[in-house]
């Protein structure tokens, strides 16, 4: 030890101590130990791995890092016991503890509280009504294999797969009974043959044996699929022919080509019946539509419509006005009347409400009709309707008993406003529209009625066995000339998902999304204001500030 004049030991220089072996072999190890890590991680997430090199590395790495750590154990366990890594440990685990909490709140509120709002005016991202009433009430799984190419250069199609994703999202949260699954048809092609698909954006829909496939994302389209293949069988809905009816064969502006076309997207058979040659209306008939009848029923016909109504049929029946003074469709007339209904032989009239065609300005025969009577059948028609040449459709003031006889539309309640024209000229033509107190049909003219047997009650189970019909004093409504430019195509679906007892199927209509913009044209007074404020005003301010400020500074 050297001692200094003082009689002061001086400590030992450390700088001639060798190190030990373990201090320089340890970081050695250590950086070997990392190096080798590296590799194994790589060895086993690359594709096509060797599984024996990644092993061999995995024992490697785990003798190194035991070997680092028995070298320095000394130091690690320094390290873990000081007052240091204690602070931090409780830190760690408290945060730890935190995270934990909010993704049990998290996996909590996704599983029991999947909530979505949806802001914008039209409700764009928000499904219809009835597509949730359906959704809820499956009772078995239905399967969707949505082929979408996820990495298209297309941009159509890679917005196709977005909304596709967005919507079926929307249909999950409203039902567990949903299984999506979205596949590359280019990636998967066996599963792509499989299942036949030969369009981009194909959306498979099965339940069991049925399968249903889908080449456009629309909701109507979606839930038309999943219908189906929950449906144990698919209703028909005949139409009556041989009285020059609208054709659903017709695709001309008086045709019934479109109805028959969204009938069959709502899952029903369409067919036609003709009474003069079959015995009877078919015991599979779901629905009876007779669409305009010009010509006289035969006493069979009529003896055998009436039995099916008294089987608990449903009877959607449109009239069209008499060209003449005796009624051409008198023996419906008189069927009608027996179910609690008046049918009457006017023509209607609406001066306050009337139909506006761009080539022939308003007419007034074709009344109008915006507000309609309270009724499921009405719930959803949000568009106004034409009835194009129309009689009157009454609920008979005291209906047999059992007998529920409601008015689904009305004209105006004002006198001279709205009628029912009864006088006729000497050819049968209906004289010049004017108001006639006592023997005119008097405002508010009924133009539709929906007549059942016994309450609309939801409770009641023996609700399928009961007789429905609808009458109508127009067939045009319905008519492609009307189907989608007015509300007429939706009241006429309505009209026959009543009568089949299908509420919740009643039209889901698409979304148009109206233009909105944050722009509006400006007047010069006010494009000279902000051009003043933004070029001078502002620019003056901050000059202001600044010379106040270097004023300040002075």
């Amino acid at each position: 030890m050297a001692v200094e004049q003082g009689g002061i030991p001086e400590p030992e220089s450390q700088e001639g101590v060798a190190p030990k072996t373990s201090d320089k072999l340890a970081p050695l190890l250590g950086f070997l130990a990392l190096i080798i890590l590296c590799v194994t991680l790589v060895s086993f997430i690359i594709p096509h791995r060797a599984t024996i090199a990644f092993w061999i590395f995995l024992v490697l790495s785990i003798g190194l890092v035991a070997a680092f750590v028995a070298l320095k154990f000394r130091e690690i366990a320094k390290v873990f016991t000081s007052r240091q890594a204690r602070y931090s440990a409780n830190v760690t685990t408290s945060i730890l503890g935190v995270i934990g909490i909010v993704v049990i709140i998290n996996v909590i509120i996704v599983q029991r509280f999947d909530k979505a709002a949806d802001w914008t005016p039209d409700k764009l991202f928000t499904l219809s009504d009835q597509t949730k009433k359906i959704l809820k009430g499956l009772k078995r799984e239905v399967k969707v294999i949505a082929f979408f190419s996820i990495n298209s250069a297309d941009d159509l199609a890679q917005r196709q797969y977005a909304r596709a994703k967005d919507m079926l999202e929307r249909y999950q949260r409203e039902t567990r009974l949903l299984k999506v699954e979205f596949v590359d048809p280019f990636a998967d092609a066996l599963k792509r043959e499989a299942y036949e698909v030969e369009f981009d954006g194909t959306v498979i829909f099965e339940s069991g044996a049925k399968r249903e496939r889908v080449t456009t994302v629309d909701e109507q389209k979606f839930t038309s699929a999943i219908m189906k293949v929950v449906r144990d069988e698919l209703k028909k809905i005949y139409f009556l022919t041989g009285h020059d009816e609208h054709a659903i064969d017709d695709f001309e502006r008086t045709g019934y080509s479109q109805t028959k076309e969204e009938l069959v997207k709502q899952n029903y058979l369409v067919e036609t019946l003709t009474l003069t040659t079959q015995p009877k209306v078919s015991a599979d008939c779901a629905v009876l539509v007779i669409p305009g009848s010009k010509a006289q029923l035969t006493n069979h016909e009529i003896k055998e419509i009436s039995k099916y109504l008294d089987r608990n049929g449903k009877l959607l029946m449109m009239f069209e006005p008499s060209l003449s003074v005796e009624d051409t469709n008198q023996g419906l007339v008189d069927l009608m009347d027996k179910w609690g209904v008046t049918v009457g032989n006017d023509l209607v009239f609406d001066r306050i409400n009337p139909a506006f065609f761009l080539f022939g300005g308003t007419h007034p025969e074709a009344p109008t009709v915006s507000n309609f009577e309270f009724h499921q059948i009405t719930r959803y028609v949000d568009r106004p309707v034409a009835f194009q040449i129309t009689r009157s459709v009454t609920p008979k003031a005291e209906p047999r008993t059992g007998i529920t006889v409601e008015s689904l539309a009305k004209t105006v309640d004002e006198i001279g406003g709205s009628w029912g024209e009864t006088t006729r000229e000497a050819n049968g033509a209906f004289a010049e529209p004017a108001y006639t107190e006592g023997e005119d049909t008097p405002p508010p003219v009924s133009l539709a009625v929906a007549v059942q047997v016994g309450n609309d009650d939801n409770t009641d189970t023996n609700k399928e066995t009961k007789t429905r019909i609808v009458v109508v004093g127009d067939s045009d409504f319905a008519s492609n000339a009307f189907f989608e430019s007015t509300g007429g195509g939706v009241l006429f679906l309505n009209m026959v998902n009543w009568l089949t007892l299908e509420e919740d199927l009643i039209s889901i209509r698409p979304i148009n999304p109206s233009e909105r913009s944050l722009r509006r044209i400006t007047t010069a007074s006010e494009a000279a204001f902000v051009q003043i404020t933004s070029v001078f005003f502002v620019p003056l301010i901050v000059f202001i500030i600044g010379v106040f400020v270097w004023w300040r500074r002075r």
